[in-house]
């Protein structure tokens, strides 16, 4: 199991116990699809089965094969008011010493609410962590998540993607997600590293973008990466990227900027617009989100304006 899935699940559970609103719920729900839950169980109480739970207690660690036919069953719960749920677990450190039980059965949610959905169960649905964060997820919640997920696998359409598609959308993310993502989430130690190590850095970021390093068609040489430090308020780098072969949005070149007195960073990209021979100037914010701030001036007059874009954000703020 993953524990990392496990720990973003239980980071969302805490979001969501702290703020009930729906996206919240959707973004819990989505999580726990990715997780694998525990699911404590019991074995039946034969004279066969207990002679396998004493060779699995005499021979700690020993992978012992159940007798064919052999069905746990997890270990429901009954809550104050007589309600049964199905109890489900992010990670062990959830799940109470007592009572005991026999094993742990390793689940995806998906098969959990399948599970928590027999009619044989005889339960009202799902108990999320139920001796720490007791979320329940009852019988029309869980038939709504089926639905949804049905609903989901239909519109979804097989998309055959060339290699060349694939390169110019991995481009795509590369330029404006991966790039201005590092750039703000880790500040100014990647500005200056970017302005220290220059091409390096740019490529490395091309590399974790295309995941597949057959398709990427790039390497250090075709980056080409200039620091420049204009005031002692603004460090900015300029970074020319490939030229651009297709009728993409993509980047002709970025520019970082850095104020290293307030750590303030801006993400500039100079991009190829949708119609021929168009050239824009727009950026990301630390968001993520994608800002145009129209057509791009001649490539000498590009820094001030990216400059005159900087000064009139700092006088609005004022």
């Amino acid at each position: 199991m993953s524990n990392k899935e496990a720990e973003k699940t239980e980071q969302l559970i805490q979001f969501y116990k702290e703020d009930t609103a729906g996206e919240n719920l959707q973004a819990l729900i989505h999580q726990m699809k990715k997780t694998i839950f525990l699911i404590p169980a019991m074995l039946p109480d034969t004279p066969e089965i207990n002679e396998i739970k004493q060779k699995v207690k005499d021979n700690p660690g020993v992978k012992i094969n159940l007798p064919k036919g052999t069905a746990p069953m997890p270990a429901i719960l009954t809550n104050q008011n007589g309600g049964k749920f199905f109890p489900i677990y992010s990670t062990k450190e959830q799940i109470p010493k007592e009572p005991k039980f026999d094993l742990l059965m390793n689940m995806p949610f998906g098969a959990c609410c399948s599970f928590a959905m027999d009619e044989r169960l005889e339960v009202e649905g799902i108990a999320l962590n139920p001796f720490t964060d007791n979320l329940l997820f009852k019988k029309p919640m869980l038939e709504a998540i089926k639905k949804a997920d049905e609903e989901a696998k239909k519109s979804v359409k097989q998309i055959q993607m060339t290699p060349k598609q694939f390169q110019i959308m991995m481009r795509q993310r590369a330029e404006l997600h991966d790039f201005p993502a590092r750039a703000f989430q880790e500040g100014v130690e990647f500005v200056q590293r970017l302005s220290d190590e220059k091409e390096a850095v740019v490529n490395e970021i091309y590399q974790n973008a295309y995941q597949n390093h057959e398709l990427n068609p790039y390497e250090e040489s075709n980056f080409s990466v200039m620091a420049l430090n204009i005031s002692e308020e603004l460090l900015l780098v300029r970074v020319d990227l490939p030229p651009i072969n297709e009728s993409a949005q993509l980047c002709y070149r970025v520019y970082v900027t850095l104020n290293p007195k307030t750590e303030e960073i801006h993400y500039f990209t100079i991009e190829r617009g949708r119609g021929k021979d168009e050239r824009n100037l727009c950026g990301v914010n630390k968001e993520g989100k994608h800002i145009e701030y129209g057509e791009a001036p001649v490539e000498g007059v590009e820094i001030q304006r990216i400059i005159d874009i900087i000064e009139g954000e700092k006088e609005a703020a004022n």
